[in-house]
């Protein structure tokens, strides 16, 4: 499917999207959210993606939403955010697949929240993440309160959103919010041979240890060890768990279906 404001490929396992508005620094605007929203949704329901890549066109991630725009059908903040961002959003934290955040630049605002919300991040030397809302007396919105404290941290958290402050990639690297950080012109290949690596693993080991670990931030540890134990207990045996077990007594890569 063509869409107006991103791509969407699928190559070996992998899907991408790429936020393909460079000239207003891939900045949201309605037209973007519903693309995101279909793509994800896609994404999403389709078992044979084992890995989603997130990344922008041009210099930015995303710069956030798009101020510019006049037409929109929301009827107010409210609506754009309940009806138009959390639907691909929530796509995202929920998808049962890891989701890796390629930061090829600027991620601020809307687009810090969607940086945030994929589970692993890969970001070019000079790309950041920036909390700007109060720069135009604003708070945080998308889920970035919840996405940034649990991240780094209240006080921190709170310091990098009331003075809008630039989280640089280093400082990513060094508090635990990216994966990895590496020149801009390497980004595209370093990303592709991370996601194909992590596709070529077990999918219901990816898919529920997403889940375990997302719900650990807010569960208590009784409950996230009978969790555990009963999806272990669900898989175990399975034909996954019989590939690798039998590929490790072989000495030879799994091969899972």
């Amino acid at each position: 499917m063509t869409y107006e404001t991103i791509s969407l490929d699928i190559e070996d396992k992998v899907a991408t999207i790429t936020i393909t508005r460079p000239k207003m620094m891939n900045a949201f605007n309605e037209q973007l959210i519903w693309d995101m929203g279909d793509a994800t949704e896609k994404v999403r329901n389709d078992s044979q993606i084992r890995v989603l890549v997130i990344t922008g066109e041009g210099r930015g991630f995303s710069a956030g939403a798009d101020l510019t725009e006049r037409d929109a059908s929301w009827s107010d903040t409210k609506d754009a955010l309940l009806r138009g961002y959390h639907p691909f959003l929530k796509n995202i934290i929920e998808m049962p697949k890891p989701v890796i955040g390629s930061i090829n630049g600027a991620a601020a605002g809307i687009g810090a929240a969607l940086a945030m919300a994929c589970d692993l991040r890969i970001m070019a030397k000079d790309a950041y993440i920036m909390s700007v809302f109060s720069n135009i007396a604003l708070v945080p919105d998308g889920g970035l309160s919840f996405l940034l404290t649990r991240a780094i941290g209240y006080a921190r958290a709170l310091e990098y959103a009331i003075e809008a402050k630039k989280i640089s990639s280093t400082d990513c690297l060094t508090m635990g919010i990216a994966n990895k950080v590496v020149e801009l012109d390497e980004l595209t290949s370093e990303t592709k041979k991370w996601a194909e690596h992590l596709s070529k693993r077990s999918p219901q080991a990816l898919s529920l240890t997403k889940k375990l670990m997302n719900d650990a931030l807010t569960k208590t540890y009784d409950e996230t060890f009978k969790a555990e134990a009963e999806a272990q207990n669900n898989i175990f045996g399975s034909p996954e768990n019989m590939e690798g077990v039998t590929a490790f007594l072989e000495k030879r890569d799994p091969d899972f279906k």
